[in-house]
């Protein structure tokens, strides 16, 4: 009887090693933890996920995916400095779920495969500024692609790779170096028509960083849609 139960648990923990979950089930959670940080309740599992990669070379030593419904929780980092994954490709990954200086992540990677590539992103999440400003409820933005529309710096002069924006909500960070080194778009006293990109959690704030110099657009000066409207009206004169 005792090798039966033996046997049965050691089953048990196979499966459970396998155990396919949702990236939703990994990030969801209402506890703060001791730090405040919100750890996941898989923390120490070896689990598999599946998404659509939204952002690579993190820092360069990782990724994130996204489920295709994009939504509170529905996003996550996966720590592999060896992956070869492109934006687009939707891949399961099998690894150990921890916690980043704060960020839950997938690591340890023991399996990485490519169901397929070139898909679309998923819709990004439209949010105010003041949803990214106050870390309790920024938390389930954690990992997830998302829009900011109509934002403005809250001061004149910034960080050369950081802004600090708002739409009249509340201010949120802009990290424009967290995928790409070399990114810059627009000055410290720019007004952005949108600003996309993922949110992730970093140095005890939470910030949007954008992945491409397309993630960032630059309202046009009025002057310049004043021009352009005179020049369309003179065709028809």
């Amino acid at each position: 009887m005792r090798k039966i139960l033996l046997l049965i648990a050691m089953m048990a923990s196979l499966m459970l090693s396998a155990w396919a979950v949702s990236i939703y089930d990994v990030q969801f959670t209402t506890q703060p933890g001791s730090d405040g940080t919100f750890p996941s309740r898989f923390v120490g599992k070896t689990l598999s996920l599946e998404g659509v990669v939204t952002a690579t070379n993190y820092r360069n030593g990782g990724y994130f995916i996204s489920e295709n419904l994009n939504g509170p929780w529905r996003g996550i980092l996966i720590l592999d400095r060896d992956s070869k994954v492109q934006i687009g490709d939707r891949v399961k990954v099998s690894g150990s779920v921890s916690e980043f200086y704060g960020m839950t992540c997938l690591q340890d990677i023991s399996q990485t495969r490519v169901l397929s590539s070139n898909n679309p992103l998923p819709t990004p999440l439209m949010l105010t500024s003041g949803q990214l400003a106050g870390s309790e409820e920024a938390e389930a933005y954690e990992g997830v692609y998302v829009r900011l529309l109509n934002v403005m710096p809250t001061q004149n002069k910034s960080n050369r790779n950081k802004l600090l924006v708002t739409d009249g909500s509340g201010p949120c960070v802009v990290q424009k170096d967290l995928f790409n080194p070399k990114l810059s778009s627009g000055t410290s006293n720019s007004q952005y028509a949108s600003i996309t990109g993922v949110v992730v959690y970093s140095f005890s704030e939470f910030a949007l960083g954008p992945v491409s110099g397309q993630d960032m657009i630059v309202n046009q000066p009025k002057f310049i849609q004043n021009r352009s409207w005179g020049k369309i009206k003179s065709i028809y004169k």
